[in-house]
């Protein structure tokens, strides 16, 4: 039976809809079976299933990383009313519930873009890159102060992570965990990888150029509600 004819007079939602406490669990009933790969132990299981939700992939579970100290660190920082650091206005409108629930304020690095640059506590070349590269990696510099201790989400852009990464490994103040899902086809595959490759904090990502926004919102979303 095509589309055309089921819809109309409630059939095409009464057809295929489900009741809203029936869609995550089948949802994850069905990520669980179409997994390509043997999922981690929980906790970690479950923050890489709502990753792969929010993507619409079961594939994504081959490439995401959710170690059970990033997902560890994450839960008790949110917990304990850490600030959350993102670098664009999808991730902090997806997150802001689950942050502020908990006592935690949401910092994002887009509503800070066009302020002066600061950084005081980075070498002044990755203050130099970050004046010649995007809004969100200015952006994510401006937000430094807030790091310590902090959960950081970068869900769009590459730059904000590569910023991160520089302006750690100057002596950056550390948070306490990061969530890197930048998605893309230019430097997106690259800067994850060099995460992976130095790992200065515990941290939740996904191999090669998906991910995004949505996919950043759940990690951070399932860690605060574990």
């Amino acid at each position: 039976m095509t589309a055309l004819h089921v819809s109309g007079a409630g059939r095409a939602l009464r057809t295929f809809g489900l009741a809203p406490d029936e869609i995550m669990p089948l949802s994850m009933e069905r990520l669980r079976r179409r997994s390509p790969v043997e999922l981690p132990p929980e906790p970690a299981a479950t923050v890489a299933l709502r990753m792969a939700y929010a993507a619409g992939d079961p594939d994504l579970l081959r490439d995401i990383v959710a170690p059970a100290d990033a997902v560890h660190a994450a839960h008790k920082a949110l917990q304990g009313g850490a600030a959350l650091v993102c670098d664009v206005a999808m991730v902090a409108a997806g997150v802001r519930s689950a942050v502020e629930r908990r006592g935690g304020r949401v910092y994002c690095a887009q509503d800070v873009a066009d302020l002066p640059l600061s950084g005081h506590h980075v070498h002044s070349a990755t203050r130099e890159a970050a004046a010649e590269s995007t809004r969100t990696a200015r952006g994510l510099l401006n937000l430094a102060a807030h790091w310590e201790g902090a959960v950081i989400a970068i869900g769009n852009a590459p730059t904000a992570l590569l910023v991160l990464l520089d302006a750690l490994a100057d002596g950056a103040p550390l948070p306490a965990a990061l969530v890197a899902t930048p998605c893309g086809l230019v430097a997106a595959e690259e800067a994850k990888q060099l995460l992976l490759d130095t790992l200065p904090v515990p941290s939740i990502t996904v191999r090669g150029t998906r991910g995004g926004s949505a996919v950043a919102a759940a990690a951070v979303n399932a860690c605060a509600l574990l």
